[in-house]
């Protein structure tokens, strides 16, 4: 059944592909600098930094993103299906309509899943189970498998998902007319997804002063990629960036395909890339 891990892991090669397609579409959007910055006084000394989002992202990034999406899922589908196939020796394998690869976030769907799934062997369920969502020490929110399946049922069967910009670092400058001093407020925590506008920074002056008097240099604060829908996701505790989240849901779904092909004596193009064959444990 080679011929189907073939077709599987060109999936994971056209993802990579949609990604880089994302990260140009991504680039020439902010090469027309669609945020500004506003100084906006609060009192007479206290003061406002906020990034104002004055053209949206254009439709084209939902539209990769849809795509990069569809490849992921698709590949773990197609991965089961070959793995099926090599198992039982038939192509198609009993029951073909059924085979989808499960994602669950509780023991009780994946109960429900094994009901569904009944033509496939109970040892490719067993495997199938240890790699659910659930099964994350984190909660199931913490796994790249869950998110792919959350985010491509929504694009499928609800909306797109909107690109949006986040702010991934931050350093301010400040000129202010002479005699005059400003102190930032530490409390404003500005990394977040820009919706509309964003407080990036506020400070206070030692006299009132106008508005206008304020020169902000954001020269420093960095505007990456962001997906709405996953903004607040966590990775084993910490924040990622869109792009790394990318790169890692990847190589997390070619190691779910390596595990499948392995236990089909099957080999990916190109070779195991994320285990050694040793490893192979769960799908």
């Amino acid at each position: 059944m080679q011929e189907l891990f073939d077709l599987a892991f060109a999936r994971i090669d056209r993802a990579e592909a949609k990604r880089r397609e994302f990260s140009t579409a991504w680039t020439d959007y902010i090469s027309v600098h669609p945020w500004d910055i506003d100084v906006r006084e609060v009192e007479p000394c206290s003061f406002e930094i906020l990034a104002v989002m004055r053209e949206p992202a254009p439709l084209e990034l939902s539209m990769i993103f849809s795509e990069w999406l569809a490849a992921l899922r698709a590949a773990l589908d197609n991965g089961l299906y070959a793995w099926v196939a090599a198992v039982t020796g038939q192509n198609p394998p009993p029951k073909p309509e059924r085979i989808q690869y499960p994602i669950c976030s509780t023991r009780e769907e994946f109960r429900d899943q094994r009901k569904r799934l009944s033509g496939v062997p109970s040892d490719i369920l067993d495997k199938l189970e240890v790699a659910q969502p659930y099964q994350s020490p984190y909660g199931p929110e913490s796994n790249l498998t869950y998110w792919i399946h959350e985010l491509a049922r929504t694009d499928r069967h609800r909306t797109a998902h909107v690109g949006l910009g986040r702010v991934d670092e931050h350093r301010i400058r400040l000129r202010v007319p002479e005699g005059v001093t400003a102190v930032f407020d530490e409390s404003v925590e500005p990394y977040s997804q820009i919706e509309g506008e964003l407080l990036v920074g506020r400070f206070t002056t030692s006299k009132p002063i106008s508005r206008y008097e304020v020169v902000a240099d954001l020269t420093g604060v960095f505007i990456a990629p962001e997906i709405r829908a996953w903004a607040d996701f966590t990775l084993n505790g910490s924040r990622q960036s869109l792009w790394k989240r990318m790169i890692y849901t990847e190589f997390y779904m070619r190691h779910h395909l390596e595990n499948m092909a392995a236990f089909s004596d099957a080999t990916p193009p190109g070779g195991f890339k994320t285990f050694d064959l040793d490893e192979t444990q769960t799908a």
